[in-house]
């Protein structure tokens, strides 16, 4: 991650399936804002256009599309 061209922090993201959409997987109960929150800087810092975050919980599996709005190109 950048800020005036010099580098402050890193993010590792789960997959990003043909350079296109990221997907991140979390093991919780819930979506919390922070998973969310994530993923849409993870969104806005690759200019991919769509995410999938995937929750393994204790009630099965539970997922939720984010879209990028922001997306140039």
């Amino acid at each position: 991650m950048k800020f005036k061209n010099k580098v402050i922090g890193r993010g590792f993201l789960d997959f990003s399936v043909d350079n296109k959409i990221i997907v991140e997987l979390k093991k919780d109960q819930t979506f919390t804002k922070t998973h969310i929150d994530q993923v849409v800087n993870y969104l806005k810092l690759s200019n991919y256009k769509l995410a999938i975050l995937i929750n393994f919980t204790p009630q099965g599996v539970k997922f939720k599309r984010l879209v990028n709005m922001n997306q140039e190109g």
